[in-house]
C-alpha cells in the first residue's frame, strides 16, 4: 500500500516539476500579453535566470518519471504548434511538419498509448486555459481557440480529449489534473496583478 502510495508521490512530483517548467516557458513567451493583461508572471521576475531554473525542474522530472513526462513535454510541445499549424518556423519547415516530428519522436521514446496520452493531456490543459482566460486574451489580443471557433465547439473538444485521456491512462489522468490544480495555485501566488482586467464574466461572444 505504501509503496504505490510512494509512486504515486513521485510522479505526481514529477509532473508538478515538468508542469512548472512548461508553464514558466509559456509564460515568457506570452510574457507582453500578460503584461497588456494585467499581470507579472514569475518567468517575467525570473528574467535572464529563467532559463537555468527550467533547465533544472526539466532535468528533475525526466529523473523521477522519465516516461510519462516525456510525454507530457512532448504533447506540450506539439499543442503549442497548433494554433500556428502553417507558420514557418526557425528550422525553416512549416510547423505542422515539426507537429509530426515531435508526435513521432514521443512516440519511439515513450510507446503509441503514452504519447497520444501526454498529447490528449496537454491539449486538455491548453484548451480549458483558452476557456477560462478568453475574455482576457480578447482584450490583449492573444490568439485563442475559443475566440476563433467559439465557446462551445472549444467546450466539446474539451470533452473529447478528456475522454481519451482517460481511456488511455485514467491514473495517469487523475494525478495530471491534481498537478495542474496545484500549477494554478501556485501560479496565482507568484503572478502580481498590475492592474485589474475587465470583468471576466462579460459575454465574450456577445
Amino acid at each position: 500500500m505504501f509503496g504505490n502510495l510512494h509512486e504515486w508521490a513521485v510522479e505526481l512530483l514529477a509532473l508538478v516539476l515538468m508542469g512548472s517548467a512548461i508553464k514558466l516557458m509559456d509564460d515568457q513567451l506570452d510574457a507582453e500579453y500578460d503584461i497588456c493583461r494585467g499581470e507579472r508572471t514569475l518567468a517575467v521576475k525570473l528574467g535572464r535566470a529563467l532559463l537555468p531554473y527550467t533547465l533544472v525542474l526539466t532535468v528533475l522530472a525526466l529523473y523521477l518519471q522519465p516516461v510519462l513526462t516525456t510525454a507530457v513535454f512532448f504533447g506540450s510541445y506539439a499543442v503549442g504548434m497548433f494554433t500556428r499549424w502553417q507558420e514557418k518556423l526557425p528550422t525553416r519547415v512549416p510547423a505542422y511538419v515539426e507537429i509530426f516530428m515531435v508526435i513521432g519522436l514521443s512516440m519511439l521514446l515513450t510507446g503509441w498509448q503514452t504519447a497520444v496520452w501526454g498529447l490528449t493531456f496537454m491539449a486538455l490543459v491548453d484548451w480549458v486555459d483558452d476557456l477560462t482566460d478568453a475574455t482576457l486574451d480578447k482584450v490583449s489580443g492573444q490568439d485563442n481557440l475559443v475566440l476563433r471557433i467559439g465557446w462551445i465547439e472549444t467546450s466539446l473538444l474539451v470533452l473529447l480529449v478528456l475522454c481519451v485521456a482517460v481511456l488511455l491512462n485514467f491514473f495517469a489522468t487523475a494525478t495530471g489534473l491534481i498537478a495542474l490544480a496545484m500549477l494554478t495555485i501556485l501560479s496565482e501566488l507568484t503572478t502580481a496583478k498590475i492592474w485589474q482586467g475587465e470583468d471576466n464574466n462579460k459575454n465574450i461572444l456577445g
